[in-house]
């Protein structure tokens, strides 16, 4: 009896690869088709989001911030991994809030995969705000010295699933540039934003 079922079962493990060959496969399927392991495509994404403002600072900080952003795919793709990390996406923003300084932003983000489901980013872009510029500036609010200047960010992000994602985000609006004013400091922010890729 022992020697009927292993007899058996020596039978079956010989016949099914010969019975997964001989399996229809749908039009356009290759069976030497590798498996993928590389990370999703980057597509057109929306992201929304808050914010804490100037943590650990003294003007402005602690408010609450809303945020919004839009990305473009790579303008085009490059079969190394290491080469194609250096071709940037495009995205337009803006941070808002209701009693500090509020900007708008536009520029380039960098995407590098760490693996299928964790990246980082890096963006720099150029970005217009609404801050206090003048003389006298509230004891509350920043003293920003130009209403131009730079936003610096970094990002750590999951992909939840093909659609979704969650990005941890540090960003910086920089007025290093506004030499009229003494000491400008510009606005930072701390927080999250959950994306959707369409």
């Amino acid at each position: 009896m022992v020697r009927v079922a292993s007899l058996l079962a020596l039978g079956c493990l010989a016949v099914s690869p010969l019975a997964a060959q001989t399996q229809t496969l749908p039009a356009g399927t290759s069976s030497y088709a590798p498996a993928t392991t590389s990370a999703p495509s980057l597509s057109w994404e929306a992201r929304i989001g808050g914010a804490v403002a100037n943590p650990g600072g003294s003007r402005e900080s602690g408010l609450a911030n809303f945020s919004g952003e839009i990305a473009t795919p790579r303008p085009f793709t490059l079969s190394d991994r290491f080469a194609n990390a250096f071709v940037p996406r495009f995205h337009l923003g803006a941070s808002a809030n209701f009693n500090g300084t509020r900007y708008a932003y536009a520029g380039a983000t960098w995407t590098v995969d760490l693996s299928r489901t964790v990246f980082v980013e890096a963006s720099l872009g150029a970005a217009v705000n609404d801050g206090k510029t003048g003389s006298v500036v509230p004891e509350n609010r920043l003293n920003l010295g130009c209403n131009a200047g730079t936003r610096e960010a970094a990002a750590l992000g999951v992909r939840l699933n093909d659609r979704w994602s969650l990005v941890a985000t540090l960003e910086h609006f920089s007025t290093a540039g506004c030499s009229d004013r003494t000491q400008p400091k510009g606005p930072a922010n701390i927080g999250a934003r959950l994306g959707y890729s369409f």
